[in-house]
């Protein structure tokens, strides 16, 4: 009888803080990102502006989401969607003293090129906002995530 007791006593306090543990893990999947410069490299080898920031002026309220898992990138109004890309792979999951990195590979282009983008994460920097950097092409995306 006491060691049903000592027993309760024990896995009840370890099963709900294992449930709790699970629930407060549940819905941080995903990185929910905003856009707020675009640059370009120029054949001078400097960063401009995007001419696509000076058409779309709210290029700086795009969002996008990208999965913790997969790497997978979805955003309607972002051009770093990675729905078409061949493959995503997360290089690393982030952590109080690491990037999350990820990179989506489009596959090889009619030329022969490949095109890729990447994304880094700065998951180890204090507070809920991470900036963010990504790289498509010759354009340099920043912003910060949730």
């Amino acid at each position: 009888m006491i060691s049903i007791r000592i027993s309760q006593l024990f896995l009840v306090p370890t099963f709900f803080s294992w449930f709790l543990s699970c629930a407060a893990s549940a819905g941080v999947t995903d990185y929910t990102c905003t856009i707020t410069q675009v640059y370009q490299l120029k054949e001078i080898g400097t960063l401009e502006t995007s001419l696509e920031s000076g058409r779309d002026k709210n290029v700086a309220k795009h969002q996008f989401t990208i999965s913790r898992e997969t790497g997978a990138i979805t955003g309607k109004s972002s051009e770093l969607d990675t729905t078409q890309a061949k493959s995503t792979l997360v290089i690393h999951k982030g952590s109080d003293e690491n990037s999350f990195v990820a990179v989506a590979d489009f596959g090889a282009a009619k030329s022969g090129t490949r095109a890729y983008r990447v994304v880094k994460i700065e998951e180890y920097k204090k507070g809920a906002n991470k900036p963010f950097v990504a790289m498509r092409d010759l354009d340099i995306v920043t912003g910060s995530c949730r």
